[in-house]
């Protein structure tokens, strides 16, 4: 008899590890029932609609390993060679000649260039081709419900999805995104398009997966919205002389900010010396297949980086715009 009740004990223990273990069903699992309790008495949403939505939600162990291995994490000369590319310049032309007047209005009203725009588009979705194959539901509960250390930051991301659901009357178990929660064309994480996205078509809604007036004036309005600075540099290449440098990297003090003309002093010099030698500037290292490569990334390269916080995604659509650009002028000269 004895033997039978720890027998039943331990069925009990195991079942209740299973119960709220990470491969248990969502519904199942005692932090997504305290979620959508929350989301009931915060946000008066109806607790047997968002049971329902969480018994669809898979498990998507391709989402967390795509968490973790970021393409971020690649060095530059690769990630330069995927994002900065033949196609994605040409392309980017297209887009810009298609939207022209779209790009032009969002160039006079938030003082963001059109290379800039258009070259974040192709980065982010390849012009609107690649929005995701994941529903975003799911993306969002993998990361929000699991041991990574930015769980808490997606468990908020996922209560802003449910939250543009409603306002935006998107079936939330049909949106569709990227591995991470990214929604439409300039891929936004749902905060993002609650609070930065503009119904720049004046249609009535404001859509970023099919409307792209919608998408221009967003992305626009993001990075204005993030301190852009019109008319004023991203980034410059730099010469470094000198063992200062290597002083600095040493002592970990490459992080900081400081004026062109304060990083002189360092031995680190901007190779297309713009004006104002007082603008500030951070010191970025780029790994190339030969060697490093050296440049100084003003504040609308911090801005940038508001979108996706690496050095290599602000630098890819940095140089994908100037490539853009380049080509859109010559071939509307013709």
């Amino acid at each position: 008899m004895q033997r039978l009740v720890v027998l039943f004990l331990l069925l009990c223990s195991a079942w209740g590890a299973f119960a709220t273990s990470p491969e248990a069903p969502f519904i199942e699992r005692n932090e997504v029932k305290n979620f959508i309790n929350t989301m009931v008495e915060k946000h008066q949403f109806k607790k047997a609609e968002l049971t329902n939505l969480f018994k669809t939600v898979q498990i998507r162990p391709q989402v967390i390993a795509n968490i973790k291995k970021p393409l971020e994490k690649h060095p530059w000369y690769f990630y330069q060679m995927l994002f900065v590319s033949d196609w994605r310049i040409q392309h980017g032309v297209e887009f810009w000649n298609k939207h022209a007047a779209a790009l032009r209005r969002a160039e006079d009203l938030f003082g963001v260039p059109a290379g800039i725009i258009v070259a974040t588009i192709g980065v982010e979705t390849r012009y609107g081709q690649r929005n995701g194959d994941f529903r975003v539901i799911d993306s969002l509960s993998n990361i929000a419900f699991s041991q990574s250390p930015r769980a808490g930051y997606f468990r908020k991301e996922l209560e802003e999805f449910l939250l543009l659901s409603r306002e935006q009357h998107l079936n939330p178990a049909k949106v569709m995104g990227s591995y991470a929660g990214a929604i439409g064309q300039p891929q936004f994480m749902p905060s993002s398009y609650r609070y930065y996205a503009i119904n720049f078509s004046k249609s009535g809604k404001t859509d970023l997966i099919n409307d792209e007036v919608d998408i221009i004036g967003s992305v626009a309005n993001y990075y204005k919205k993030h301190g852009w600075q019109n008319n004023k540099p991203v980034a410059s290449q730099a010469t470094v002389i000198g063992d200062r440098y290597r002083y600095l990297k040493r002592n970990n003090q490459l992080d900081q900010t400081m004026t062109v003309k304060q990083w002189v002093r360092y031995g680190i010099l901007s190779k297309s010396k713009p004006n104002e030698d007082q603008l500030l500037a951070k010191v970025i290292e780029l790994e190339t297949k030969r060697k490093k490569e050296f440049w100084l990334g003003y504040t609308n390269f911090d801005v940038i980086k508001r979108y996706n916080s690496s050095d290599l995604y602000a630098m890819a659509v940095h140089q994908l715009s100037q490539h853009i650009t380049e080509l859109h002028n010559r071939v509307n000269k013709k």
